[in-house]
């Protein structure tokens, strides 16, 4: 009986080894389901808080989807979104002083009522993009608060707030003294002291006047003589000049005929002295027409082009053209 005990027993032990592990086994896969539900949530979470511009949030759910027990598409993809809050979130360094211009250093500040530093020690503090209310509370006197605006990506921004109270080295300045009142040092009420005679009244002295207002500034006048009296001017110089120069020629060339060949001259100079005087006649009818147009159009022009020494109310001239046998012109009366 005692022979066989040892025999039985050895089959047994590696039936317990293989139940231990089988037992170790599955205990980590069941502790290492809740790690693995934590990695997937804090994947999802850090998405939407950096669309959110909460970067100082998104930071700790990255690093906590990008540890090597995660699984390792969670760990490609928070690693190198780790890498990109950490450019992107903007940080401040703070710095206060009193009114004396010293140096605080026991200074509590808040972002939005939430602490950011207990106190201040010249490093750099993160911050959410967007803006802020920043609360400087120091250990004496009121605190102070402003509003901020950090932007993204922005990188050791220096703010510096001057607190209104000194700092707590600085020697306060004592209070006056009360002075005594009679009844505390039990001496009889000092005589009231004599006021000066009332002064006379000095003379009221006028009001000082108004200052002038400045004229406003006139309207843009329009142009003093329309162009449309220079172009019909233009126009009527012209037709006088080719009236007097055809008419010289026609008048020139007649006399040589005259002169000549009377009464039998070719017919194609005759014709062609003709056409001369037509000419003449036409240019002199175009210059008297276009003259008599521009005068009656500067004389008709608005009121704002006019001189300034031209009367409002003077009544308008009526102009017409005449012709009369071998005389043109304009009559009217102004």
């Amino acid at each position: 009986m005692n022979a066989s005990s040892p025999a039985r027993a050895r089959p047994a032990r590696p039936l317990a080894l293989a139940v231990a592990a089988a037992l170790a086994l599955a205990g980590a896969r069941a502790d290492a389901q809740p790690h693995k539900r934590a990695c997937a949530a804090a994947y999802e979470r850090a998405q939407g808080l950096r669309r959110d511009g909460k970067l100082l949030a998104a930071r700790e759910a990255l690093i906590a989807c990008s540890q090597p027990t995660c699984p390792a598409a969670a760990v490609a993809d928070c690693g190198p979104w780790l890498a990109e809050v950490e450019k992107s979130l903007p940080t401040v360094v703070i710095a206060a002083k009193d009114a004396h211009g010293r140096e605080r250093l026991d200074v509590r500040v808040l972002v939005d009522g939430r602490p950011l530093a207990a106190a201040l020690d010249g490093k750099a503090l993160p911050v959410d993009p967007g803006p802020h209310t920043f609360r400087y509370e120091p250990a004496s006197g009121p605190a102070v608060e402003e509003r901020v605006l950090i932007r993204e990506g922005e990188k050791n921004r220096a703010i510096t707030v001057t607190l209104g109270a000194s700092s707590a080295g600085a020697p306060a300045s004592p209070p006056p003294a009360a002075a005594p009142t009679p009844a505390s040092t039990g001496s009889p009420p000092a005589p009231p002291t004599p006021t000066a005679a009332p002064t006379a009244p000095t003379a009221a002295r006028p009001a000082p006047t108004a200052a002038p207002a400045a004229p406003s500034a006139p309207p843009p006048a329009e142009p003093a003589v329309p162009g449309l009296v220079w172009a019909s001017g233009a126009l009527g110089a012209a037709g006088l000049a080719v009236f007097a120069v055809a008419g010289a020629l026609s008048l020139s060339a007649e006399a040589d005929l005259r002169a000549t060949c009377a009464p039998r001259c070719p017919g194609d100079d005759v014709r062609a002295i003709r056409v001369q005087h037509a000419i003449a006649d036409v240019g002199l009818g175009v210059g008297v027409l276009a003259l008599g147009a521009a005068t009656w159009l500067y004389l008709t022009r608005p009121a704002a082009a006019r001189p300034p020494n031209a009367g409002a109310a003077a009544p308008g001239p009526a102009l017409r053209p005449f012709v009369g046998g071998a005389a043109a012109g304009v009559e009217g009366a102004f």
